[in-house]
């Protein structure tokens, strides 16, 4: 053969394998792709659900239905002896996705302390885990050592309940 042709052979067999490899790398060669997201649905509900008139001892009556909206709780009672009482029970529930913790409680009563008030069935650093509730209780009583009451009296009560992310 002469040069011209080898020269011609080895062109054409250079082209074919650039070519061939140019495919076969097409073929061999992949992406490779992840893709991801994340979110953090943090989701704070705890709120008063219920409250209900529990035990009453002696006379004790409420003067009005008690009533609740999500975060407040209202009743009104009536004594009108010193062995009069009334409780009455407040449903507290976490419908979030976080468990909370009572970090607080404190409770702020009027300025007469003819009528006593005691917050039973809850306690600082309390867990009220996602999904569940508990029942708190209000006990509304005269103070059995005071002697005369010979008028009307009135007290107010303010409990506020700070809960916070359970860690």
């Amino acid at each position: 053969m002469n040069n011209g042709k080898i020269k011609k052979v080895t062109i054409i067999a250079l082209v074919l394998t650039i070519f061939v490899m140019s495919v076969a790398y097409a073929l061999l060669y992949q992406n490779l792709r992840i893709d991801g997201n994340a979110s953090v649905v943090a989701s704070w509900k705890v709120e008063i659900t219920g409250i209900k008139e529990g035990n009453k001892t002696g006379t004790a009556e409420s003067s009005r239905v008690p009533s609740y909206t999500s975060s407040t709780a209202t009743f009104n009672a009536m004594l009108y002896d010193k062995s009069d009482s009334i409780e009455y029970v407040i449903t507290i529930k976490n419908n979030g996705k976080i468990d909370a913790k009572l970090d607080d409680l404190t409770t702020i009563k009027g300025d007469d302390d003819t009528i006593i008030y005691e917050v039973l069935g809850v306690s600082e650093n309390d867990i009220l885990k996602k999904g569940e509730e508990c029942d708190v209780t209000v006990r509304v009583s005269i103070d059995p050592n005071k002697e005369d009451i010979s008028s009307d009296i009135s007290s107010s009560l303010t409990i506020i309940f700070n809960y916070i992310q359970n860690v």
